[in-house]
C-alpha cells in the first residue's frame, strides 16, 4: 500500500513538471557554449564605437533572445585587413568570414526583438519583444558590455523587461522606439522621452467575425521609460482602419512624428488569438503626421501617397536637407516596396502645404533599413539594404542615381549602422545585419568614389 502511494505521489508530481527552459547560446540549449548571432534584427552604436546586436529568437528554437555586445577593435579589424569579399560565402572567401568572438559578452532579452535603440546618454539600449509587449532594457559599458538595466532582470537574464506595454499603453507589439521630446501645457522646455509603435495592432472589439482595431504611440519619460506619459493615436476602427505602423522618425523642429506601413489583424484559422500581419489587398500607402505637443488630445493626419508611388509598403523612414534658416528638415526619404523604391518626399516649411513626392528611384529587390551618410562639400549618400537581393545599394544624392550595388552580403540583409572607420580611410564604414544567415556584413564606401564600395567581411553564424 505505501509503494503505491509514493508510486501515486511521484506520477501526480510528474503532471506538474514544467518542461526545462532552452536557453540560447552562450547559456545553452544543452549547455554553455561560444556566443552566436540568431536572427539579428537590431543594431545600435555606442560612444566608443562598440556594435550591439539584438538577436530576434524568430524561430523561436529558445527561450528568449539576445543583447551581443561587440567590441570596436574586433568591428574595425574587418576594415584594417582591407579584403575584397564581394563573393559568395565560402567560394574562395578566405579570411572574409570569420566567428563572433566566442566570448562576446550577451544578455537574454524577450523574443521577436526589433530595432535597437541608445537612450540620450547613451547608457542603456531599448528594444521592444512583440511576443509580450515587454520593453527590454540593457545597460551598456564600455567596449560592448552589457548587462540588464536597473529594474528590468537579474545578472544576465533580463527577460522581465523594464514595462509591459501592452498593459500600460497597448502597446501590442511593441516595435520602433526613437528619441525625441514634446513641450508640456504651459511651459517652454522641451522635455525628453522615448516614443514607442507599435506593429500589432490592438483589438478594440470583435463583432460578427469584424475585428476593430486602433494603434498609438506611447510617450516614455528618458531618464525612466517604465513610466508611460502619454499616449497618441495613430489609427482608431475609424481612421487608417485601425492599421498599425512600422518605421517612424521625429522631426524636432516642427515637433512632429511621421509614421509609415501597414500592419492589420485577421481572424485566426483555429480557436487562438487573431493573428497579424501586412495588410493585403490594400490600395493605400498612407504616410502619417502627428503632433507631438498635442499629447493625448493629438490626432493623425493622413497622407495618401499611393497615386504618386504606386507601392504599397514604406519599410524605413529618414530625414534630411535641414532648411538653413530654422533647421527644420525639407526632405523625408523612404524604401517602399511592391513596387520597390527609394522615395524622396518634399517637407514644405508651410504647414498648410501637403507633403510631396518629388523623385521615386527604383531598387534592387525587397529594400528595406537606409541609411544616410553625409559627405563635407558633397551631397548625401543613401545606403539601402535590399533583403532579397541580399546586397547593399548605394543612391548619390547630387546624381540622383544608384551608383553601386555591393552584392555578396548573405540572405536578408536588414538593418544597417554606421560605425568607425580607420582614421585614414576616407571612408564611411558601414554594419548590415544578415538576417537569414545569423552574420553582420561590414562594408567600407570610400567617400570621394562610392562606386568603388566593397564587402570587408562578414562576421558571425547560425548556432
Amino acid at each position: 500500500m505505501k509503494r503505491r502511494l509514493l508510486l501515486a505521489a511521484g506520477l501526480l508530481a510528474a503532471c506538474h513538471t514544467l518542461p526545462p527552459e532552452v536557453l540560447p547560446p552562450p547559456w545553452g540549449p544543452v549547455h554553455a557554449q561560444d556566443t552566436h548571432l540568431f536572427f539579428p534584427s537590431g543594431l545600435a552604436v555606442t560612444a566608443d564605437g562598440a556594435l550591439l546586436v539584438a538577436n530576434g529568437n524568430f524561430n523561436h528554437a529558445y527561450d528568449g533572445g539576445t543583447v551581443v555586445g561587440l567590441s570596436p577593435d574586433f568591428i574595425a579589424g574587418f576594415f584594417a585587413r582591407k579584403l575584397h569579399c564581394d563573393v559568395p560565402a565560402g567560394a574562395a572567401a578566405g579570411a572574409c568570414d570569420q566567428p563572433i568572438p566566442p566570448q562576446a559578452p550577451a544578455v537574454i532579452i524577450g523574443n521577436y526583438a526589433g530595432p535597437l535603440v541608445l537612450d540620450a546618454a547613451g547608457t542603456t539600449a531599448y528594444t521592444g519583444s512583440r511576443d509580450t509587449g515587454v520593453l527590454n532594457a540593457v545597460s551598456v559599458g564600455v567596449g560592448g558590455a552589457v548587462s540588464c538595466a536597473p529594474g528590468s532582470g537579474s545578472g544576465t537574464d533580463c527577460r522581465g523587461g523594464l514595462v509591459d506595454l501592452k498593459t500600460a499603453a497597448s502597446l501590442d507589439g511593441p516595435f520602433t522606439i526613437v528619441r525625441g521630446d514634446f513641450i508640456p501645457q504651459g511651459q517652454t522646455a522641451a522635455h525628453p522621452v522615448l516614443f514607442v509603435n507599435s506593429l500589432v495592432p490592438h483589438i478594440e472589439s470583435i463583432s460578427s467575425g469584424v475585428i476593430n482595431t486602433s494603434s498609438a504611440v506611447a510617450a516614455l519619460e528618458m531618464g525612466n521609460p517604465a513610466q508611460v506619459l502619454f499616449t497618441m493615436p495613430v489609427a482608431t476602427p475609424f481612421v487608417a482602419n485601425g492599421w498599425a505602423v512600422g518605421p517612424m522618425v521625429f522631426d524636432g523642429v516642427r515637433r512632429r512624428l511621421y509614421l509609415g506601413g501597414c500592419y492589420e489583424r485577421f481572424p485566426g484559422t483555429g480557436a487562438g488569438e487573431p493573428g497579424s500581419g501586412k495588410c493585403a489587398g490594400v490600395t493605400n500607402n498612407y504616410l502619417r503626421i502627428i503632433d507631438v505637443d498635442a499629447q493625448g488630445n493629438a490626432q493623425p493626419t493622413l497622407y495618401d501617397l499611393y497615386d504618386d508611388v504606386l507601392s504599397i509598403e514604406i519599410t524605413q523612414l529618414a530625414l534630411a536637407d535641414p532648411d538653413p534658416t530654422t533647421g527644420a528638415p525639407t526632405t523625408l526619404w523612404a524604401t517602399m516596396r511592391n513596387p520597390d523604391a527609394l522615395v524622396q518626399i518634399e517637407l514644405p516649411v508651410q504647414p498648410a502645404i501637403s507633403p510631396r513626392v518629388r523623385r521615386v528611384v527604383p531598387m534592387p529587390i525587397s529594400p528595406a533599413d537606409m541609411l544616410i551618410i553625409p559627405r563635407p562639400g558633397a551631397s548625401a549618400l543613401i545606403v539601402v539594404a535590399a533583403e532579397k537581393s541580399g546586397a547593399v545599394a548605394i543612391y548619390d544624392t547630387g546624381l540622383r542615381a544608384v551608383v553601386a550595388v555591393v552584392e555578396h552580403l548573405g540572405l536578408y540583409p536588414f538593418s544597417l549602422a554606421q560605425v568607425p572607420c580607420p582614421a585614414s580611410a576616407g571612408s564611411a564604414c558601414v554594419a548590415a545585419t544578415v538576417f537569414g544567415e545569423c552574420k553582420l556584413a561590414f562594408i567600407e564606401v570610400p567617400l570621394a568614389a562610392p562606386w568603388t564600395a566593397e564587402l570587408r567581411g562578414r562576421a558571425g553564424g547560425c548556432p
